[in-house]
């Protein structure tokens, strides 16, 4: 593969090894986003150390790195997919256009039946929740209303039809959303629905605006460790004198062009 464009969309297999080290040695939990979701509107807290991973596209490259890595461990995790691309290609980001004219680098996406091979090897080890993603990752917030129900309440529909089992969580493209965007998600019969912790409308204490952080290259020990606590959104806004760019330099290196997550 070439170099991505989005460097920050990947992380390595070595990475993301450390990652699960590190929940392993503070022992968190993982659960599903849907999990989560049901426990929230049950009226039920989550257990402290308790962590939701979540890989968006359904890319190949999920059944390639991150689901051994996850079935291993016995840990629990929730990709999102898109209705209308199974078996296809990344092809609404490959229109970026960089310094020479070189594209975006092209994911395959995972076939129905891979989607399907996919929960059925989580089952035996760990919980691997599909989540909806939209039908064709566009940005839902300048939709009219007929192509928002296709994204939202259509696409439901479809996953669920595929995969015989119910798709209760969504995650918005790009992290974009609105009031009128988290309505049509929130009427369409989903529990839950992930954003971007950097997007204004985000709330933390919104089943259908959640924040995530992204995991990024050479993330080190203490940056993944905010990261699952949640502590990051705070460190993030204190003067930190280059204390964070040592410590990323101190991190591990190697090939980063692995499995792809975040919006």
């Amino acid at each position: 593969h070439p170099p991505p464009l989005h460097g920050d969309s990947y992380l390595t297999p070595e990475d993301f090894q450390r990652f699960l080290d590190l929940l392993d040695r503070r022992r968190f939990t993982t659960v599903t986003l849907a999990q989560a979701a049901r426990m929230w509107h049950e009226g039920r807290s989550l257990p402290r150390r308790t962590v939701v991973l979540t890989f968006d596209d359904g890319c190949r490259c999920f059944a390639e790195h991150a689901l051994p890595a996850l079935t291993d461990r016995g840990r629990a995790a929730t990709l999102f997919v898109l209705s209308g691309k199974l078996g296809g290609t990344n092809d609404w980001d490959r229109g970026d256009l960089a310094v020479g004219g070189r594209t975006e680098r092209r994911e395959e996406l995972l076939t129905a039946e891979e989607l399907r091979e996919v929960m059925a090897r989580g089952s035996h080890g760990s919980g691997i929740e599909i989540g909806c993603h939209g039908r064709t990752h566009v940005s839902l917030p300048e939709c009219g209303d007929d192509l928002l129900r296709q994204e939202t309440a259509g696409a439901k529909a479809e996953l669920e039809a595929v995969l015989d089992s119910p798709v209760v969580t969504f995650c918005y493209p790009w992290g974009r959303f609105s009031p009128r965007v988290r309505e049509a998600v929130r009427t369409a019969g989903f529990l839950a629905a992930a954003g971007i912790e950097d997007h204004a409308s985000a709330a933390p204490n919104d089943p259908w605006g959640l924040p995530r952080w992204s995991l990024r290259p050479g993330d080190s020990a203490f940056e993944m460790w905010l990261k699952a606590t949640g502590g990051y959104r705070w460190w993030r806004r204190l003067p930190r004198l280059g204390f964070l760019a040592a410590l990323r330099r101190r991190g591990e290196g190697g090939n980063r062009l692995s499995h792809r997550q975040g919006p």
